[in-house]
C-alpha cells in the first residue's frame, strides 16, 4: 500500500522542465561530442536534469540518442522537402544543398548530426547502425522522389534516376564531413553547385538519348 502511494505521487507529479528544450540541449551536446564520450550524468547536466529525472523522461543513453536523431531527421526532412518543392530541377537541387549547408554550419563546424556521430558507433552499437542506415536511405529517397517527379513531367524513362539520387546523397555525406573538418560555407556551396551542374547535365543527356 505504501509503495503504491509513492508510485502514484511520483507518476502524478508534473515535470518542472520543458522536455523539448531539454532534448534540444542534449542533442547539441551529442552533436558535438558523439555518443560515447559524455557520461549519462554529463548529458543530464547539459539539460539541467539529475539522473532520476533524466531516466524518467528520456531513458538511457541509447534512448536519448534515438530521440535526438529522430528530432534531427524530422527537421532535415522538412527542410529538404521544402527546398526540393521548387519546380525547376536545378533550382530545387541547389536549394536543397544550400539548406543542408546552412544546417551543417549554423553553429560552427558541426556537419550532420547523424552522419558525423553515428558512424563511429555503428559497428558496435546496432541502434546507431540502424539510425545511420535509415538516414542514408531517407536522403537518397528524397532525391529520388524529386528526380522521379521530373521524370514524370518530362516523360523520359531513360535516365538512371536511382543512381543519380544515390550520387546526390553521397554528395550530402561528403559535404557533412567537410563541414565537420571546418570547410567554409563558401567552399561547401561551390562543391554542391558544381555537383548539381554536372549531375543535371548527365540527367539531361541521358534523357535526350
Amino acid at each position: 500500500m505504501q509503495d503504491r502511494t509513492k508510485s502514484t505521487a511520483r507518476s502524478g507529479r508534473p515535470r518542472q522542465f520543458d522536455e523539448d528544450e531539454a532534448a534540444a540541449r542534449m542533442q547539441r551536446l551529442l552533436w558535438t561530442t558523439g555518443l560515447s564520450s559524455p557520461s549519462l550524468d554529463a548529458i543530464g547536466r547539459s539539460a539541467g536534469l539529475n539522473r532520476p529525472s533524466l531516466a524518467a523522461a528520456f531513458g538511457d543513453k541509447n534512448a536519448i540518442y534515438e530521440r535526438a536523431a529522430r528530432d534531427y531527421a524530422a527537421m532535415m526532412d522538412d527542410r529538404l522537402r521544402r527546398a526540393l518543392a521548387a519546380d525547376d530541377l536545378p533550382v530545387a537541387l541547389h536549394e536543397a544543398f544550400e539548406a543542408v549547408i546552412d544546417i551543417y554550419t549554423a553553429e560552427g563546424p558541426d556537419g550532420c548530426f547523424v552522419l558525423c556521430t553515428a558512424p563511429a558507433e555503428a559497428r558496435a552499437n546496432p541502434i546507431c547502425r540502424d539510425i545511420l542506415d535509415r538516414s542514408i536511405l531517407a536522403i537518397d529517397a528524397l532525391f529520388l522522389d524529386r528526380l522521379q517527379r521530373e521524370q514524370a513531367r518530362e516523360g523520359s524513362a531513360l535516365a538512371d534516376y536511382a543512381g543519380l539520387a544515390a550520387m546526390l546523397g553521397a554528395t550530402v555525406h561528403s559535404i557533412a564531413l567537410r563541414a565537420r573538418a571546418g570547410w567554409s560555407r563558401e567552399r561547401l556551396l561551390q562543391l554542391a553547385h558544381d555537383t548539381v551542374d554536372r549531375l543535371t547535365a548527365i540527367s539531361g543527356e541521358r534523357g535526350a538519348s
